[in-house]
């Protein structure tokens, strides 16, 4: 088991990598939100943690979660769901590129730093008021298939994405957390 955890921890640490190099800009962070999917945090948050440790954004974990600092980044660990993790990273946004830029050259960093298993599912919703997009792949290592779920999305001229990660197996498990969390995501 502490092999999965590395290891899913690894996978996280080269999404981080991946989106923290990519370079990025130009945006209207209010962009048009006509007919995007909305994700609102309209759900009671008891049971669940603010996340104190990134200025400038607020998310909400489960309160069981264990809190891990490593390589510079906080993962916060399920303690019921071996080696399910989230963590949450920022950038500058510099002005070279559009949202749409961004992710894209998200994505194409996401391919050129890990073995991904089919298509990257790209939807671009309404996360409490702000264009984002929710990114899902599977990404294979070491002979495990990882659930991998992104949320990018641009505050205040900075680029936040918050990534979580589980066993493809355990995924179906993962999913109310994961919801709550995207939603309380802004």
């Amino acid at each position: 088991m502490k092999k999965t955890m590395k290891m899913l921890m690894l996978i996280a640490v080269m999404v981080i990598v991946a989106l923290t190099l990519t370079g990025c800009g130009n945006t209207n962070e209010k962009d048009n939100l006509e007919g995007l999917a909305v994700y609102t945090v309209d759900e009671d948050l008891t049971g669940y943690t603010k996340c104190e440790e990134v200025e400038g954004i607020e998310f909400y974990y489960p309160s069981n979660y264990t809190v891990k600092k490593q390589s510079g980044t906080t993962a916060y660990m399920d303690p019921e769901i071996i080696g399910a993790n989230v963590n949450v990273v920022s950038a500058d946004f510099p002005s070279a590129y559009s949202f749409e830029n961004y992710v894209d050259a998200s994505i194409a960093g996401i391919k050129a730093q890990m073995k991904i298993s089919g298509d990257i599912n790209k939807e671009y919703i309404n996360l409490n008021g702000r264009k984002a997009v929710k990114l899902d792949y599977l990404a294979i290592s070491s002979g495990y298939t990882m659930k991998c779920t992104q949320v990018l999305v641009v505050k205040d001229k900075k680029a936040y994405a918050l990534t979580i990660v589980s066993l493809e197996k355990d995924a179906e498990a993962l999913q109310p957390k994961l919801d709550k969390m995207v939603r309380s995501f802004k």
